[in-house]
């Protein structure tokens, strides 16, 4: 009887060791709240169109993205292009929380939009977008 506790001891014991020699999860994705300012207007294709984000202020693991811009007159800071936006997450004013990738700056090149406006910026690869409290 001795020697099953004894095993069941030993068993348990490296069970729980193995467990704290794991590393904490780092994402590979940036994250931060951002709000959507609107939609670049270079295409006449309004599909093709980058939408504009606001990340204010550092966030939680005080990062910053994206560069400064006026848009409609407004001047803004830490603003980054997309061209993943989910359909349900584009409306002007609204904020929302991202899992995103950064990529180099872009403009979109080859305007065809009368007017049109390309702006020069930190473009992201959107991976996941849930509402947040306005």
């Amino acid at each position: 009887m001795n020697n099953y506790k004894m095993i069941a001891f030993i068993i348990l014991t490296s069970a729980i060791l193995s467990c704290n020699n794991k590393q904490p999860f780092v994402p590979d994705y940036e994250m931060g709240i951002g709000t959507i300012i609107g939609m670049e207007n270079c295409k006449t294709d309004l599909s093709k169109n980058a939408w504009l984000i606001q990340f204010p202020g550092p966030n939680p693991f005080n990062k910053m993205y994206g560069d400064q811009m006026t848009y409609n007159g407004t001047a803004y800071k830490n603003v980054v292009k997309t061209f993943s936006l989910p359909d349900s997450a584009k409306v002007s004013g609204k904020k929302y929380s991202f899992e995103f990738y950064l990529e180099e700056r872009s403009s979109a090149g080859a305007c065809d939009a009368i007017d049109a406006v390309d702006f020069n910026l930190t473009k992201i690869r959107i991976r996941n977008v849930a509402k947040a409290p306005n």
